[in-house]
């Protein structure tokens, strides 16, 4: 196995196995830190982490533009905090492996959001992959009685914060700004960082406070989040500057199924009555969604 290949499989693994265990570790977290803490600590140092990063590598050498920082600001108050504020703070009550489950609909939701406000059109397979999804996400919340006696406070959190993630991933690219993917990335971690740890000394607990009352579990969720995080999304960006796009999306395949297992297996968190039924449903909606129109163009090719 030559170097290339073997950073490759490396890269997969680590995306797997680290997004994966996000929402799991998440939980584990705010079970002694509050909520927007864990998010502040948690992008803060992904965000020095990758700058770094950014740094050693060369790709700072030219300055980011104002248009660069308002957009990274922007962009990272939506998916950070809005998306993954939201969820960070529905964990406190809901268990982990829902949380992952109702993310893991994200790219379905953005192609219903890209339809809305960007104008493109549903091919038949994305139609069927939304139906799916959505088809999934209702089994997965009912509740044995159903689904909408299962939206209780804490999952419509968990919705909301999912919709302005998937809004966010929908109109990223119409918002002008540094076409250097980690460099921007880097940017939004340390704005929501800082602007979540502001908040969290005015309206939270003094951090000494915080500290004396984290257990071991919460702070190696918390180290988790910040350090394994960020070395996943290095990852990510080696795997899609040399992976075919088909085979990069296979972790929206992956994380859903490690974070189920995690949450009941390792979580002690209780399955819906249908999960396993719409575990399935979700994960054949995004499989429409990426791989649909190849396949039927493979079809044709091939007739």
């Amino acid at each position: 196995m030559n170097r290339n290949a073997a950073i490759v499989i490396l890269s997969y693994v680590t995306v797997y196995l680290a997004w994966g265990g996000t929402y799991f570790f998440i939980r584990a977290s705010v079970a002694t830190v509050p909520p927007f803490y864990v998010v502040g600590v948690r992008w803060m140092v992904g965000g020095v982490i990758l700058l770094a990063i950014a740094g050693f590598s060369g790709r700072l050498r030219k300055l980011p533009t104002g248009r660069d920082l308002l957009s990274a600001l922007f962009l990272g108050m939506l998916l950070l905090v809005g998306g993954n504020g939201l969820i960070t703070f529905a964990e406190q009550k809901i268990d982990s492996y829902i949380a992952a489950l109702l993310a893991s609909s994200t790219p379905i939701l953005v192609g219903v959001f890209d339809r809305l406000f960007l104008g493109k059109r549903f091919t038949l397979m994305r139609g069927i992959g939304i139906l799916c999804g959505f088809a999934g996400v209702a089994m997965l919340l009912y509740n044995g009685h159903s689904v909408v006696s299962s939206l209780n406070f804490w999952v419509i959190i968990v919705l909301v914060g999912v919709c302005l993630w998937s809004l966010a991933t929908s109109l990223g690219h119409r918002v002008l700004g540094t076409t250097d993917n980690l460099v921007s990335s880097a940017l939004q971690m340390t704005f929501v960082g800082i602007i979540c740890l502001a908040g969290s000394l005015i309206f939270s607990p003094s951090p000494a406070e915080v500290v004396r009352g984290m257990s071991v579990s919460s702070f190696i969720g918390l180290a988790y989040l910040a350090i394994v995080g960020s070395v996943a999304f290095v990852a990510y960006t080696y795997l899609i500057g040399h992976e075919p796009t088909e085979r990069v999306v296979t972790y929206a395949f992956v994380n859903p199924l490690i974070a189920v297992m995690l949450g009941l297996f390792f979580g002690g968190e209780t399955a819906t009555p249908l999960l396993w039924l719409g575990l399935p449903f979700i994960l054949l909606g995004l499989a429409f969604m990426f791989y649909g129109e190849k396949f039927i163009r493979r079809r044709v090719g091939n007739g």
